[in-house]
């Protein structure tokens, strides 16, 4: 997955704020929007961490770091990124 499609991703879920949208990479991370804390939320399933950033570049540019510093051996495992 690449940048760009990372922002749009993160552009719907500030469109559809009101809604309660979650994507899931690789098993492993899950993207959201909060209204409650007005931030955006990465989750890192495997190690339970929360983080959370406040503009939508911010965001982007985290979860792409973080996907594509994931070990060789899952992105083959995965073969792509995934959107649930």
């Amino acid at each position: 997955m690449n940048l760009t499609e990372i922002k749009h991703m993160i552009a719907n879920l500030v469109n559809y704020r009101d809604s309660d949208i979650t994507h899931t990479f690789a098993n492993r991370f899950t993207l959201s929007y909060s209204n409650q804390l007005n931030s955006f939320q990465i989750c890192d399933i495997e190690n339970d961490i929360i983080h959370r950033y406040k503009e939508p570049e911010t965001t982007a540019l985290a979860l792409f770091n973080m996907i594509h510093n994931l070990p060789k051996i899952m992105y083959r495992h995965t073969n792509s990124f995934e959107q649930v």
